[in-house]
């Protein structure tokens, strides 16, 4: 838990991109209910939340 508040201070300052990191696609809020959709169909892709558009990517 020490860790936390640098590692997401990374994230936001685009120093460390986290969906690339984990081999992930961002998604917006909006498209959340696809990214459900797809992972529930078996997708072997992962996403990433970015529900205020503020990871760098």
């Amino acid at each position: 838990m020490q860790y936390h508040q640098g590692l997401m201070k990374s994230i936001l300052q685009g120093e460390a991109n986290i969906a690339k990191a984990v081999n992930a696609t961002v998604i917006g809020l909006g498209e959340t209910p696809r990214g459900y959709e797809e992972f529930d169909g078996g997708a072997a892709e992962k996403f990433v939340l970015d529900p205020h558009h503020l990871i760098c990517t």
